[in-house]
């Protein structure tokens, strides 16, 4: 009978708000097609887990493993919440109590997405784990508290769903529920952790440490590989998780076992992986929590007795095929437990896969022994054995209700079964058969293209079975591929079948193979079903049709058929043009096209100026390729590279087989050849000094240039401009006339200034200029231009009075001679007059003069620096003059005389 210990301290020191992690995996199974369901599984910790750390979804992320790159984040919704079970429900006062709760979806993994050979994984990170884990640092991760966090990384590797270019179907394991019992020091602990694989699949359980977050934040950002490890606290480890002798470990079948030795509450994690010809295809981890109390009665194990061994062969019957078990309890024997016990039994293959055999037990396998008794069970073994090829060895198992699990133990018996009789069915003929047909031929034809022994089948079985036909092929779907299979005649431990081809093209793919093998596959329906099934292999090969690949060439270069034309140039405003010829040699309908270039469709290259037609026809077909290259269609910087792709195809395509030839024309576009434009400039006032472009003159003189710019280029001609592109001096020139021309050819323009003293300052009189022009033209991508610079140099009017000596008599007396008063000397050679007054300049002009009698009266004045005064009516004698410049006077006198 069962005790029960009330435990109140097992738990106290786990509460927190966010304490709430037991453990958990992920599940991802085949629905069809590219379809899977996603599961995450958590176990919430319904003691210590606050209500707002139940999560209503979950966002995970799914990664590509070779590259740690994110695919996908995926949303999983709650969908299902229940509460995890005891092994003996009657031993649980409630110490722990655990939720499952299943997040869930469907989700299309994409095989163009999903290819990689190295795979995929899914991962999710939430905190945290309960604080007072006794084997691992996860305590209280808040401030004031100052401890270690520890979280869950939620992790499941799977691989690609394309394998070799064919789906590769794939559910991770499922695994057994975990229970809620707890354990007891000193007292042995088992629980399956094994899985169910959904495509038999073999699974492989070990220890591992369990992951932490990157994060000790309720949930953390999800992070790629690699994820931290969980702080094991001193004294535990991988090798030494629950400080138990035996400590904790796993069979590599699942089965999860240790005797514990200290009370707390130790996490563990178990990966499981999954293996299909050898081959490791994926990883999923389940991590999980043992508390560990002193809350087990003492009790000892029942005992189990009865023969270790039996021989039957398929004449026994009845009884012979029995033995007799004992089980009994010393527990019985107790006061402690009212002198009852519970027990009951059950089996399992020890050397075998069937993990419980029902059939061999009577209808009751519970009891319950009171002060000492025992009792007797009839275990009966079955006429077929267990499996061929060796003893079956059983475990016979007593269990009493001891908690928090019962107590056990096991009789091994070893089963000797031999079965009735059987041979195996036999082919009439096993020799596989070789068909081979000509495609658009079938085995149907008459005649007949294929011995009829080739393609029929009788099979035979000596004890009359009935005989089951199943049709194996290497990868295809007969229907499919236009085989098909006929049933001639059947009865007891016979049948007579037959195999036809309709090779036809139109019916399969033959790209994609040619030889298909059939299995003709034959199992005996005997009693007990344990022979192999024999096999007979049909090997069906199509010829398809001869039909050589059409050929492509061009006229560019003398070689023939070459694939690539190298070195085609040619220049912006040229023509490229050449032929390019398809043949086939069967005669058969062909295709000739432009498919475009290395960056370029066809249809781009069109809108580029290229003419080239599609042909179609048979034997030979030819068009012609055009492109005139103009400026407004090509953008050299861009692009001046042009790899033209020209395509040949059999148009007919016979059995889909593609048959096609390709020339690559491989062009060059240059910039155009460019005639330099020319720029020539005259000096237009003769009075000025001309050389080399450099000018030296006195202010006071006009300067006129005139420019000429042409360009030799005609086809096309370039349009040129004129223009100034600079126009400089140690004082900035300005009034000066200059307007820019433009014209197709040749263009002109004139140069004008007359400077006045505004373009001296600070004092200096001698300026020096520069006036730069250009013509330049406008071909596209190879532009060309002329510079011509003009040099200037201005100096100031002397305007120096060195040797001026004013004119000081004149004598009005109408003889011809020194009639008036003027500024004027006559040169004695030709007679001319010239004035002797100082120049007028920037520095010093002429403003007037002034001549006053002996009384001091103005009597005469002038601002012409040409003047004459006639002196009419005024008396011969001594005048005094003013006369009056900007920066300076002159004095003195004169006299009339008559």
């Amino acid at each position: 009978m069962r005790r029960f210990l009330v435990v109140l301290l097992c738990l106290c020191g786990l509460q927190a708000g966010a304490s709430h992690i037991v453990g958990g995996e992920f599940e991802l199974l085949h629905v069809g097609g590219s379809t899977y369901r996603l599961n995450l599984i958590i176990y919430f910790d319904k003691i210590n887990g606050a209500a707002g750390a139940k999560d209503q979804s979950a966002s995970v992320s799914i990664f590509r493993k070779s590259t740690n790159t994110l695919i996908d984040n995926i949303v999983l919704q709650l969908s299902n919440e229940s509460s995890v079970g005891y092994t003996q429900p009657e031993c649980s006062n409630g110490e722990i109590q655990t939720d499952k709760l299943i997040y869930t979806t469907t989700l299309t993994l994409d095989p163009a997405l999903f290819n990689e050979p190295e795979g995929y994984y899914v991962t999710w990170e939430r905190c945290c784990r309960n604080y007072s884990i006794t084997n691992i640092f996860s305590d209280d991760p808040t401030p004031q508290n100052g401890g270690i966090s520890a979280g869950q990384t939620f992790l499941l590797e799977f691989p690609p769903v394309v394998k070799n270019g064919e789906p590769f179907i794939n559910s991770s394991p499922r695994l057994f529920p975990p229970l809620n019992d707890y354990a007891c020091p000193g007292r042995p602990y088992y629980v399956d952790f094994a899985g169910i694989d959904d495509d038999g699949d073999s699974l492989v359980y070990t220890l591992t440490t369990p992951l932490n977050t990157h994060g000790a934040v309720a949930l953390p950002n999800i992070l790629p590989k690699p994820y931290p490890l969980v702080q094991w606290r001193p004294g535990f480890g991988i090798d030494q998780v629950i400080g138990g002798n035996p400590d904790l470990k796993i069979s590599p079948a699942g089965l999860l076992t240790a005797t514990p030795l200290i009370q707390g509450l130790f996490v563990f994690a178990v990966k499981i992986e999954e293996y299909r010809n050898k081959e490791l295809i994926g990883i999923s981890r389940r991590d999980f929590q043992m508390l560990v109390v002193d809350g087990c009665a003492d009790a000892v194990p029942p005992q189990i007795t009865g023969p270790t061994s039996i021989s039957l062969t398929a004449a026994d019957a009845g009884q012979d095929r029995c033995i007799t078990v004992t089980v009994s309890d010393a527990d019985s024997q107790k006061l402690g437990d009212n002198f009852t016990e519970n027990i009951r039994i059950r089996a399992v293959g020890l050397n075998f896969n069937n993990k419980n055999i029902t059939e061999i037990f009577p209808a009751e396998v519970t009891a319950t022994l009171i002060n000492g008794s025992t009792k007797d069970f009839t275990i009966c073994f079955p006429v077929c054995p267990f499996f061929l090829g060796g003893p079956n060895e059983i475990g016979i198992i007593a269990m009493d209700d001891a908690c928090s699990l019962p107590l056990l133990d096991t009789l091994k018996v070893t089963v000797n079964i031999v079965p009735p009789p059987n041979t195996d069915p036999y082919f009439d003929d096993a020799t596989p058969s070789m068909i081979t047909l000509l495609e658009g031929k079938s085995t149907k034809d008459a005649p007949a293209p294929v011995p009829l022994g080739q393609l029929e089948f009788e099979v035979f079985d000596d004890e009359a079975d009935e005989l089951l036909v199943s049709l194996l092929t290497d990868g295809f779907v007969m229907g499919n591929a236009g085989i098909t299979y006929t049933e001639l005649s059947r009865a007891p431990g016979y049948v007579k079948g037959r195999l036809d081809w309709d090779a036809f093209c139109d019916i399969y793919d033959f790209t994609k193979r040619t030889t298909f093998k059939v299995t003709v596959q034959v199992d005996d329906l005997d009693e007990c079903n344990l022979n192999e099934p024999v096999q007979l292999d049909y090997n069906f090969t199509v010829i398809l049709p001869t039909n050589g690949p059409p050929i492509i060439d061009t006229n560019l270069t003398s070689s023939p058929n070459e694939r690539i034309v190298s070195g085609v140039q040619k220049r912006i405003f040229e023509k490229l043009s050449f032929n390019v010829v398809g043949s086939d040699p069967d005669s058969y309908p062909i295709v000739l096209d432009l498919i475009g270039s290395n960056q370029l469709s066809a249809d781009s290259l069109r809108g580029l100026g290229v003419s080239f037609a599609k042909v179609e026809g048979f034997s030979s077909i030819q068009s012609q390729f055009n492109w005139d290259l103009n400026c407004d269609k090509l953008d050299l910087d861009k692009l001046d590279s042009f790899d033209l792709q020209f395509l040949v195809v059999d148009s007919l395509n016979k059995c889909k087989i593609y048959q096609a030839d390709t020339v690559e024309v491989e062009v060059k576009i240059l910039p155009p050849l460019n005639a330099k434009p020319q720029l020539t400039i005259n000096n237009l006032n003769p009075e000025l000094t001309w050389v080399n472009n450099r000018m030296q003159m006195t202010r006071g003189n006009q300067i006129v240039l005139g420019l000429q710019g042409v360009d030799a280029d005609n086809s096309p001609k370039d349009f040129i401009k004129l223009e100034m592109i600079k126009a400089e001096g140690n004082v900035a020139p300005a009034g000066y006339i200059f307007e820019e021309s433009e014209g197709e050819g040749s263009v002109s323009s004139t140069f004008s200034w007359n400077p006045d003293c505004s373009i001296f300052e600070n004092d200096v009189y001698e300026n020096d200029y520069t006036f730069t022009f250009r013509v330049t033209d406008d071909r596209c991508f190879n532009v060309k231009a002329d510079t011509v610079a003009i040099d200037i140099n201005i100096k100031d009017i002397e305007g120096g009075d060195n040797g001026f000596t004013p004119i000081n008599y004149f004598s009005p007396n109408d003889d011809g001679v020194n009639d008036y008063y003027a500024m004027e000397l006559k040169d004695p050679d030709t007679g001319d007059l010239s004035n002797i007054l100082p120049l007028d300049n920037c520095i010093s002009e002429f403003q007037a003069i002034r001549i006053y009698n002996r009384w001091g009266k103005e009597v005469f004045k002038s601002t012409d620096r040409n003047f004459k005064w006639f002196g009419k009516g005024e008396a011969a004698g001594v005048y005094f003059y003013l006369i009056e410049y900007s920066n300076k006077e002159y004095k003195g006198s004169l006299s009339i005389r008559y």
